[in-house]
């Protein structure tokens, strides 16, 4: 996302975090950055409550953690403040300085580029547009089955038939798990979660992938670590990741391309010409 332009001056005189965190509670009314309802005036210029929620807003993420009617009587405060130095700072000529007047054209730009994309995105940025960017996302990755296991892990073959036996007849197999498996897994009934082939040992993925849902191996399979009963619970299709899980994602790709295009737009239009390339002779204003 287009990170907030915020004027230095915003943080120069902010209170210390400790103090914001100290202040008693104001109720303060849930208030817009449209809101022009007055709440503090400075020789005769007014402070609104838009102007309020607009340096709420604009504050670092340290201070947005802060409920806003905790530090509401201290950001009006501030903001009388930034009022009585900008006032001080144009009597004393500053607003006609050359430097100041390119560092206030800069910020000007900034906030204008910031909202001009900002609105760019809500227009392109929709619940559809990222529904449908998701259907795509998923259509291209690539896709393999998965199944979800459970399985219960003895030392003999002996040990194993007994077991297959007491499924045969009724026995819970997640019962049996956590009762008699001696792997990590048996304390959540022999659950393996979901998996792809090559994630097990050979033979035991050879036999869980043979099997059919909700069946159960009729001979137990042995590995290095010991003899398994297999239960198939699932199977699936992998790359099908949630849209919950990628959206994010999805919003900050469709920003990066709205953002370029917008911007190759707007070049094709324009006439440039770039002046040489003496940026090293330049010394920057202290």
């Amino acid at each position: 996302m287009i990170r907030t332009l915020l004027p230095a001056i915003l943080l120069t005189l902010l209170l210390p975090s400790q103090t914001f965190a100290q202040a008693p509670a104001t109720p303060a009314p849930m208030i817009s950055t449209e809101d022009r309802t007055v709440v503090a005036s400075v020789n005769g210029r007014e402070i609104t409550a838009g102007e309020v929620a607009m340096f709420y807003q604009n504050l670092p993420p340290q201070y947005q953690q802060i409920p806003l009617e905790q530090i509401y009587q201290q950001l009006i405060e501030r903001l009388v403040d930034q009022k009585l130095v900008a006032d001080a700072a144009r009597k004393g000529g500053l607003a006609d300085r050359p430097d100041v007047k390119a560092r206030l054209e800069m910020v000007r730009e900034g906030i204008l580029n910031q909202i001009y994309m900002e609105e760019k995105m809500q227009t392109a940025i929709t619940e559809d547009n990222l529904r449908n960017g998701y259907r795509k996302m998923v259509a291209l990755e690539p896709k393999r089955e998965e199944i979800r296991a459970r399985h219960i892990l003895v030392k003999t073959r002996e040990e194993a038939m007994v077991i297959i036996g007491q499924i045969g007849k009724g026995a819970d197999f997640a019962t049996l798990a956590k009762d008699k498996s001696t792997g990590p897994s048996g304390r959540n009934g022999g659950d393996l979660g979901f998996f792809s082939e090559g994630q097990m040992v050979p033979p035991f993925s050879k036999a869980a992938f043979a099997l059919k849902k909700g069946e159960v191996t009729t001979e137990p399979v042995q590995t290095q670590f010991g003899w398994h009963v297999i239960k198939l619970e699932e199977r699936r299709v992998s790359g099908s990741r949630r849209y919950e899980d990628v959206v994010d994602e999805l919003r900050q790709k469709m920003t990066d391309e709205v953002f370029e295009k917008e911007v190759q737009k707007l070049r094709a239009g324009a006439k440039i010409d770039i002046k040489g390339t003496g940026g090293s002779k330049i010394q920057p204003i202290r």
